[in-house]
């Protein structure tokens, strides 16, 4: 494809191996930092084509790899190292299969690419344009240098778009002939609310009862394949009639429990206990009902991996409950309101200090347990030593730490996990 048109003849005449113009060319290429225009093409993807995956370390693993091989190959041809029919391509074409496996819209491929490539155009531009300036070359051979990096970053692009899309589109029919993706495909439109009731072929290609009661677990480590593995037990500790395994990723994965009937707190607690008898990490929601429940459950499985995240392991496993962090949940929806709270609240006490933090741990710890005595065999601390602590507490917070219990206790988790989250 020609985007220049008729002008790019004046240019072709004018650019060859020993003129300014491809000399020009070369310079700009050669002294491009790849690495930070690498970084910067990635932040600008993630952002405009890719938000879901903004906190999925993976996914911009690969999409930094693919950005980085996709600039190297493209200096290679701005300096003539290479032809556009000698083009190989490896990561972006693993990208593609990876963006294909994940159900990524074509959509948002193409638009990752023109982003992609509109900014090494503007930051090649840009070089060359200081090039120019500083080593004042003429009008014509500046002109023709212009025309020969836009045409040559453009023609790099078709033919890198074309081979992606073909990859894409492989990978995608291979697929859609699966009955694995097909379901994948229908979980993944249920959720989004694309299909509002689905059909009783679509039901029977789910192979879970929506309608029934749900209880949704997020296990960050744990590809879709070893997560079935886990499902199997997972139901029978539960007696759990349905299961369903949906990947995030090709490391993440959830997987639903569906029962006829209610969950009880004794089931959920089986649950746990089974996940940390497997040694996972995991995030459990809230037990949910129907169509709208499975959907919401989905919600909150991610609301409480980003918390479980943040805070760590918790009571000696790393699985954690909806119900043991919606308040935190809740609260952290408006970030800026709940750093003024928690400054309001601790006033002093909120400084990161480790002097700070000690009467932090002791009085979380004093809130917890009730007592001295208990706050003290639980820090491994002598009784006068707790007492001390919470006194210097009061002392910074100018009151009782009995005045306003509740607060100072929400204002503590809220840190804690603000805290671990930087």
């Amino acid at each position: 494809m020609d985007y220049l048109g008729g002008a790019a003849d004046s240019w072709r005449q004018k650019v060859d191996d020993d003129s300014p113009a491809a000399a020009l060319i070369r310079d700009a290429a050669e002294a491009m930092d790849l690495e930070q225009l690498c970084d910067l093409i990635v932040a600008r993807c993630v952002s405009v084509a890719f938000a879901t995956y903004v906190d999925d370390d993976e996914f911009r693993a690969h999409l930094r790899a693919s950005v980085l091989e996709n600039l190297r190959q493209l200096r290679n041809y701005l300096t003539g190292r290479v032809t556009l029919a000698d083009i190989s391509l490896r990561e972006p074409l693993s990208f593609a299969t990876f963006q294909a496996k994940l159900g990524i819209a074509q959509s948002s491929i193409h638009r990752s690419y023109r982003v992609s490539f509109l900014t090494s155009w503007r930051e090649f531009t840009t070089l060359l344009n200081e090039l120019v300036a500083d080593d004042r070359i003429e009008r014509d051979a500046a002109f023709a240098a212009f025309e020969g990096l836009t045409d040559k970053i453009f023609k790099y692009q078709d033919q890198v778009a074309s081979m992606v899309a073909e990859t894409y589109t492989q990978t995608d029919d291979a697929l859609s002939r699966s009955k694995s993706y097909m379901r994948q495909r229908l979980v993944r439109e249920v959720l989004n609310g694309v299909v509002e009731v689905p059909s009783p072929s679509d039901v029977s290609i789910i192979g879970y009862d929506l309608d029934g009661a749900h209880a949704a677990i997020l296990l960050p480590d744990t590809s879709e394949e070893s997560a079935a593995q886990v499902a199997v037990k997972l139901k029978s500790a539960v007696q759990a009639r349905d299961v369903l395994v949906y990947p995030l990723n090709l490391k993440r994965s959830v997987l639903w429990l569906g029962r006829g009937r209610r969950w009880t707190p004794q089931s959920l607690r089986a649950l746990r206990d089974q996940l940390v008898e497997l040694g996972l990490s995991a995030s459990i929601s809230d037990p949910q009902e129907g169509m709208t429940g499975f959907r919401l459950s989905f919600q909150q499985v991610r609301e409480v991996e980003k918390i479980r995240f943040s805070v760590g392991q918790t009571n000696g496993s790393g699985v954690m409950l909806q119900s043991e962090v919606g308040l935190e949940i809740l609260l952290l929806r408006d970030l800026d309101m709940a750093k003024r709270f928690i400054q309001a609240e601790l006033g002093p006490l909120a400084l990161d200090t480790r002097d700070n933090e000690r009467l932090r741990e002791t009085l979380d710890a004093s809130f917890r347990f009730g007592s001295h005595v208990a706050a003290a065999e639980y820090l491994q601390l002598h009784e006068h030593t707790v007492r001390n602590r919470l006194q210097k507490a009061e002392q910074l917070l100018g009151s009782s730490i009995r005045e306003r219990s509740t607060e100072l206790q929400v204002a503590l988790r809220l840190r804690r996990v603000l805290s671990r989250s930087r």
